[in-house]
């Protein structure tokens, strides 16, 4: 006959702080998202602009849409070709220039594409382009309001005092050897700049044309040391460890 171990009188409360130590944990993790602000960055152009805020230019060949949605500055290119016969993008050609700075090889990444089959589309996705918070000088902008929705406030630029100003360079052309390509160069620049403590779960307007920034404050930072040196002195506290 198999008997069950019963704890003894005195480990019943080192058990429950066992048990415990999951639900810590995920009480820490949620005070630490709250330990985050965040700059939703909008972009503009002097391109046509669809309801859904992409940026749209077509030709005889193609078909380009140009999004930012998403974390740390992506761009994401919907090409769709409108030929029959393939092209073909030249990702050694293709570049960023960011406030004058080229960006070097800014769409390899395992995965890309770069063969677009005649009468389809294909989407290219660059790298994330930048991970920190851009600068505002409120003497630069045009407005720094608060927003009736958010808790934030919302800086507004144009093309001339914009802090953030780039161009897009795509290479493509109907030729496997990447001769004779046609260049789209296209220039876009910030024109809001919203700053907040809400997270991208809680916005429920996320347009195409809008990526965040995410900064841990200084209290998440210096909070979130606390919280790992308290888990491990409990860790080391129970029996066994």
């Amino acid at each position: 006959m198999n008997f069950i171990n019963l704890p003894k009188k005195g480990s019943m409360k080192t058990l429950h702080i066992d048990k415990s130590l999951p639900f810590l944990s995920c009480i820490c993790i949620i005070i630490l998202s709250g330990c985050s602000r965040y700059q939703y960055i909008s972009i503009n152009s002097n391109l046509y602009q669809n309801e859904k805020k992409e940026f749209v230019i077509e030709n005889d060949t193609a078909l380009l849409k140009y999004t930012f949605a998403g974390e740390n500055f992506p761009i994401t290119i919907s090409i769709f070709n409108k030929l029959q016969q393939p092209i073909y993008v030249d990702l050694g050609r293709s570049t960023v220039i960011i406030n004058n700075f080229q960006i070097n090889d800014p769409f390899y990444h395992d995965g890309q594409i770069d063969f677009i089959a005649p009468l389809s589309y294909v989407t290219l996705t660059s790298n994330p382009l930048k991970d920190q918070f851009i600068n505002v000088n409120p003497q630069d902008s045009l407005e720094g309001v608060p927003i009736a929705t958010i808790l934030g406030k919302n800086h507004s630029f144009n093309e001339k005092t914009t802090p953030l100003y780039f161009r897009s360079i795509l290479a493509l052309t109907t030729q496997e050897d990447y001769t004779y390509p046609a260049f789209f160069d296209y220039s876009f620049w910030v024109s809001d700049i919203l700053q907040t403590m809400t997270s991208p779960a809680s916005m429920t307007y996320k347009p195409s044309n809008q990526f965040y920034i995410r900064e841990k404050t200084g209290f998440g930072k210096s909070f979130g040391w606390i919280v790992l040196a308290a888990l491990v002195i409990v860790r080391l506290s129970l029996p066994g460890q």
